[in-house]
């Protein structure tokens, strides 16, 4: 490869990583482009100020779970994911007395005696 050639693809491969911050692909993270804004954006309609109220209000080490047998795997993964987020001072668990399901885009709390 001669010269040129070699100094002709180091300029084509610094203008292309010079353009990653502000294309759309999915390298714009691993950039730092700017993201969504302060809170995560989930996949689902979902709306996790429940999950925010209780994990302000609850005891460390609180025992719950999250059920959504009716909806999609995508649904509980979502579901999932915010409780560990908003919930990181409790303890997820099978068979837990308190229960975050989710209903038509609404998280729902229940508590089994």
């Amino acid at each position: 490869m001669s010269a040129r050639a070699a100094f002709a693809a180091v300029t084509v491969a610094v203008l292309a990583a010079a353009a990653v911050p502000w294309s759309d692909g999915p390298l714009r993270r691993l950039a730092g482009g700017e993201g969504d804004g302060p809170e995560p954006t989930f996949d689902v309609p979902l709306d996790p100020t429940p999950l925010q109220r209780a994990g302000a209000r609850l005891p460390d080490y609180t025992r719950y779970e999250t059920s959504a047998p009716d909806e999609s795997p995508l649904v509980q993964g979502n579901l999932k994911a915010a409780a560990q987020l908003y919930l990181s001072r409790q303890l997820p668990v099978h068979d837990a007395p308190l229960v975050f399901g989710y209903r038509d885009g609404r998280i729902t709390t229940s508590i089994s005696p």
